[in-house]
């Protein structure tokens, strides 16, 4: 299975970042970093954006991110700016048995 992760890096902090890279070492996750360019109505400019694709079992996944939403929400809580959207997809090189 692979996580992936659209951040916004105007709009999210820093910590946010640093706590998803270390869940995920702490997983023994695989994962791969690239950074797009995308235009952001709100700030009418480009923006940005980075793309972190995350490789582990259903398991480790479905528990990585649903520890991010909780933090998310945390994070929300105290600062409504955070922007992100997360998307699970089938891994194309996993078998089925």
């Amino acid at each position: 299975m692979i996580l992936e992760y659209k951040v916004d890096e105007l709009s999210v902090q820093g910590a946010w970042l640093k706590t998803l890279y270390d869940l995920i070492e702490e997983l023994n996750c695989k994962c791969q970093t690239f950074m797009e360019e995308k235009y952001n109505t709100n700030r009418k400019c480009f923006a940005p954006v980075r793309v972190v694709k995350i490789f582990g079992s259903n398991t480790l996944l479905s528990w990585l991110k649903l520890r991010m939403e909780r933090y998310n929400h945390f994070v929300d809580s105290l600062n409504s700016q955070g922007a992100f959207s997360a998307s699970i997809f089938e891994d194309e090189d996993e078998e089925t048995t």
